[in-house]
């Protein structure tokens, strides 16, 4: 796409020809060249991470033991090569990419190797994949939902499914990325169950999510004064399916 507007590039007068050179310059000079700096740094970065993920490829299909190397699964493999090329710049997204292809060829993993794995790589973003590896040594982790109580005992949802914070990670981010997880069948969320021990809820009153709810119902409480705060608490579990696909793709 040009950036140059065509009437100024194409102009038939000289002054407007004369002016055109003159904005091309200045954008080669104060935006183009950084620009084309920026494409080559780009270019040389995805050339890396694709150097990075054949050799993962490669090593972690050596380390198979030849008794249990078998033809790969072509509705797997295929899929999953054609599509990691539009994700590999994320390391974590082409660690699991890798490891799904190098499972394909792994007798020992074959039955719990998936078509579906590939889409569901392909519909992660990498807060999501870093929220996965907590299920690795957990198969629960706590959630909050935050909720305006009416004197009418009618509620309303203010914040929901509030996970301890990741450091540095807006808190609405991993929100999304557990409503994904769920979305795509890794877990399962519950306020009906929830953990025994109250302390696995402390995060709860440090978190961002709970001055902003706080602000909420206090705004709330000006025209009903008896609006009350509840900390509803929950559980968010690991499904069979994700166990399955942690086993393949973040091994």
């Amino acid at each position: 796409m040009a950036i140059i507007p065509k009437f100024i590039d194409e102009a038939a007068s000289k002054p407007a020809q004369a002016v055109g050179e003159t904005l091309k310059d200045i954008w080669q000079l104060g935006i183009g060249s950084h620009v084309a700096l920026w494409a080559k740094k780009q270019e040389h970065r995805h050339k890396l991470n694709l150097e990075d993920y054949v050799d993962r490829i490669q090593n972690k299909t050596q380390d198979i033991p030849e008794e249990f190397l078998i033809e790969p699964q072509l509705n797997i493999v295929g899929p999953a090569l054609e599509a990691s090329k539009y994700y590999i710049d994320s390391e974590i997204l082409r660690e699991m990419f890798a490891n799904l292809i190098s499972s394909c060829v792994d007798q020992r993993k074959y039955a719990k190797t998936h078509p579906s794995f590939v889409e569901i790589i392909k519909q992660l973003s990498p807060l999501d994949a870093e929220i996965l590896c907590i299920f690795q040594k957990k198969r629960h982790i706590p959630l909050i939902s935050l909720e305006a109580v009416k004197p009418d005992a009618h509620y309303f949802t203010l914040q929901q499914h509030i996970m301890d914070s990741h450091d540095k990670v807006d808190y609405k981010k991993q929100v999304s990325s557990i409503s994904n997880l769920q979305r795509l069948g890794l877990v399962d969320i519950s306020y009906m169950n929830f953990f025994t021990i109250s302390s696995a809820y402390d995060f709860i009153e440090s978190h961002p999510a709970l001055e902003l709810a706080l602000q909420q119902v206090n705004e709330h409480k000006i025209s009903e004064p008896d609006t009350r705060l509840n900390k509803k608490k929950g559980i968010c579990t690991k499904t069979p399916l994700c166990d399955d696909f942690l086993e393949i793709c973040l091994v």
